[in-house]
C-alpha cells in the first residue's frame, strides 16, 4: 500500500497517511500523542505513546526508535493492529 498525507510537519502527515490508507476498513480516532526522549543528544531514542479507539474500544500503543516519524509510524501501526 502507497499512501501520501498532508499536516503540519512529517509526524501529522505520516499519521495522515496511515488514516487515509485505512480509511475504507476503519474508521480510528487519535485521541493522544505522548513523545519522551529515552536518551540524550541528538540521536537520541524516542518513545512514542498514542491512544487510539474506535467503535467505543481504546487501546494505547508504543514505539521506539532514533527516528520520531517511524517511532510514531510504528505506534500507530501498533494500535491500528490491536483495534481492527
Amino acid at each position: 500500500v502507497i499512501e501520501s498525507g498532508i499536516g503540519v510537519g512529517p509526524v501529522d502527515a505520516a499519521i495522515n497517511a496511515l488514516r487515509r490508507a485505512i480509511a475504507d476498513i476503519a474508521d480510528i480516532e487519535l485521541d493522544e500523542y505522548r513523545v519522551e526522549a529515552i536518551t540524550g543528544g541528538t540521536d537520541a531514542l524516542v518513545e512514542v505513546w498514542v491512544k487510539l479507539s474506535k467503535d467505543g474500544k481504546t487501546v494505547t500503543a508504543r514505539g521506539a526508535r532514533e527516528d520520531i516519524i517511524m517511532a510514531s509510524v510504528e505506534a500507530m501501526l501498533e494500535g491500528i493492529n490491536r483495534l481492527t
